[in-house]
């Protein structure tokens, strides 16, 4: 049974361990087989969005740096380095995201498998069925993170339109990103167990520091080339740690 109202017990050192094991269960001889997939999917799709993104830097940058006068080049060449880091950061994280709807019923088996190494159980042989058989209400569960995300996003976004206000954009950037990299991670093991997206939310406002540590260094990884495709495994491996963690009686079990 879960307390509605749980004290914040977690500190730095906690959101770390977290990470730390995550990276190793997540190539531990129970986790990694179901890891294969996962990291294949984010290959293709992360190598479609690097594509995408050389593209646009190809047709948008390049060609804009040409139509202008000598005497702007040194300026047009700063400029053009960030708007290419910036359209590859977009696409990555756009890419990212789509892979993580797509693999989110193998993210779930994975969840499950690294809970099991954690509290020591033993395996219940889930497989390619339960995948199968989950693929729905995973979907349903991605769909809540989007429509939590996006009205934020819009906001974020917004904001870094405003003259002035623009200024400060990049702070609730980060803290949207830093909180989904952590709530993106965290929910496999949750929706695991059956428990709501609404309750997930509240245990970790509960955390909030330790959430937005594990959460940035997730969206961190996931930002930089070829790190990205080992990253997510990781993460849900650290997110089923961390899940953990945050039911302090341990007196949960699986119910797949």
């Amino acid at each position: 049974m879960h307390d509605e109202n749980p004290k914040s017990v977690l500190n730095l050192g906690d959101a770390f361990s977290c990470l730390a094991e995550g990276l190793t269960l997540a190539f531990s001889k129970q986790c990694r087989a179901y890891v294969i997939i996962p990291v294949l999917v984010n290959l293709l799709l992360l190598s479609l969005g690097g594509y995408t993104a050389f593209c646009l830097v190809k047709n948008v940058i390049f060609s804009w740096v040409a139509n202008l006068p000598d005497y702007l080049m040194f300026l047009a060449y700063a400029v053009s380095v960030i708007a290419a880091l910036m359209i590859v950061f977009v696409c990555c994280y756009f890419f990212s995201t789509v892979a993580s709807i797509i693999a989110s019923p193998f993210y779930g088996l994975l969840a499950d498998k690294a809970e099991m190494a954690i509290r020591g159980t033993c395996s219940d042989d889930s497989g390619f069925y339960d995948v199968i058989r989950d693929i729905p209400r995973c979907l349903k569960r991605e769909m809540h993170k989007q429509i939590f995300f996006l009205p934020r996003a819009l906001l974020c976004l917004v904001i870094s339109l405003i003259p002035g206000i623009n200024l400060i954009s990049p702070v609730p950037w980060f803290l949207l990103g830093s909180w989904m990299g952590c709530l993106q991670y965290v929910d496999y093991a949750y929706d695991n167990h059956k428990i709501s997206f609404a309750k997930m939310k509240s245990d970790l406002k509960h955390e909030r520091l330790p959430t937005f540590i594990i959460g940035a260094v997730i969206a961190l990884g996931t930002a930089i080339p070829l790190i990205n495709l080992i990253v997510p495994p990781a993460a849900v491996c650290a997110g089923t740690r961390y899940y953990v963690m945050l039911q302090k009686d341990g007196s949960d079990v699986l119910k797949r």
